[in-house]
């Protein structure tokens, strides 16, 4: 879908935001691969139920860290003038709750050519409000909380995610992302993270595959495996 997306307007100003675009090119690259499995097998298959559950459950982290965290100190700092834009965020999000919901029900009940067919829509609107976000909220967190603010942000995603998190969310983020993307999000982790990333965090991944546990912090929904499979 991001060949149908405005081209992303990208930031090199005081503030980084390599997190949040890597972010960003994780979810969709993740909802690319799941449609495709679920196409190519016609099955809701255990690896794509675990798949759902933690890109579901990697969203549900991400929003809710903007929605606590950095959409209300962005509000409390910009003009009037900029708060339809904030507005338009809330409602992005809230407008992917159904989309959601009801891949959840789907992917839970084994409807692989209905679930596949909702995650393109899903992949649609992501994609509208990420690039919706990169291009016109970005530069409102460059302008008006700056470095300190996003930093701010950062330690509660960071607390939100904690340590355990930590060992599937930056493998799950870099996997399929390019050399120069890897090696600065790599940059931005303290020393020990790294090790960890290099040594532990990484190989237990790609042992396990792609959605191969459960997130502890998802939004709920069906537990186990599909309900048919």
């Amino acid at each position: 879908m991001t060949d149908i997306l405005p081209a992303r307007t990208v930031l090199s100003g005081a503030v980084d935001f390599a997190m949040m675009y890597a972010a960003h090119d994780a979810f969709a690259r993740h909802l690319d691969r799941l449609v495709t499995r679920l196409e190519h097998s016609g099955r809701v298959t255990p690896p794509a139920f675990e798949q759902w559950r933690e890109f579901d459950s990697q969203l549900h982290t991400h929003h809710t860290g903007e929605d606590l965290a950095l959409w209300p100190a962005l509000r409390a700092a910009a003009p009037d003038e900029h708060q339809a834009t904030l507005d338009a965020m809330d409602a992005e999000h809230a407008g992917l709750d159904p989309h959601l919901e009801r891949i959840d029900s789907q992917i839970a009940d084994a409807h692989a050519t209905a679930a596949a067919a909702s995650i393109h829509g899903l992949s649609a609107a992501l994609g509208a409000h990420m690039r919706h976000e990169e291009n016109e909220a970005l530069p409102l967190i460059e302008a008006y909380l700056g470095p300190a603010g996003w930093a701010g942000f950062g330690q509660h995603m960071r607390s939100s995610i904690g340590r355990k998190g930590a060992q599937t969310y930056f493998p799950w983020l870099l996997d399929g992302a390019d050399e120069q993307t890897t090696r600065h999000i790599l940059a931005l982790l303290p020393l020990p993270a790294r090790i960890l990333y290099r040594r532990s965090w990484l190989p237990k991944y790609r042992r396990c595959g792609e959605g191969g546990r459960r997130h502890p912090n998802g939004r709920g929904g069906a537990n186990g495996q599909p309900r048919n499979s």
